[in-house]
């Protein structure tokens, strides 16, 4: 007689994952993917447009408080979406002591890129007619106006500035 016991027989040490476990398993995180993937991008639209009404409210502040700090009159000049060049930009500049108007460096800001998918643009109806708010040295507003910032879903920001120099950011 033998005392030995005998281990029952196994193919494998089933220590992993089978190949059908495997593919399920990808094939479940590909449909949740493309599930929320629209859901992100309208996220990712909301935050740009939101971001561009922002940074343009901080450059109004901005060239408001250079004006106030330095004496200088101040102004920023937009161009909209059907403005023949440099379409959906702005600049900030000061006035010399001669009565030349020069650009601050570095000061043409462009909203985003004409191609992209979440393209944000400043809207024909935005006020001043003319595109530029002037800072008089003391800081209030000779051309008050609203700089309309929309998207490619025509979803809107109003960016306003009043004669004592507030800027309110408004989503519409």
């Amino acid at each position: 007689m033998n005392n030995m016991k005998t281990k029952p027989r196994t193919k494998h040490n089933q220590k992993g994952f089978t190949a059908m476990e495997l593919l399920i398993t990808v094939l479940i995180l590909l449909i949740v993917i493309a599930v929320s993937t629209p859901f992100m991008l309208g996220a990712i639209q909301n935050y740009r447009l939101r971001g561009s009404a922002w940074q343009v409210a901080g450059d109004l502040r901005l060239a408001r408080q250079k004006s106030v700090s330095s004496g200088r009159p101040y102004r920023l000049t937009f161009n909209n979406e059907s403005a023949g060049s440099n379409p959906n930009t702005y600049i900030v500049e000061r006035q010399e002591v001669g009565g030349t108007w020069t650009m601050d460096p570095a000061s043409r800001i462009r909203l985003q890129p004409t191609g992209s998918p979440t393209y944000v643009r400043i809207d024909s109806t935005s006020t001043p007619g003319g595109g530029v708010i002037n800072f008089s040295a003391n800081g209030t507003v000779s051309t008050t106006g609203t700089m309309k910032l929309i998207d490619n879903r025509a979803k809107r920001y109003d960016v306003s500035i009043n004669s004592v120099g507030r800027v309110n950011v408004t989503k519409i």
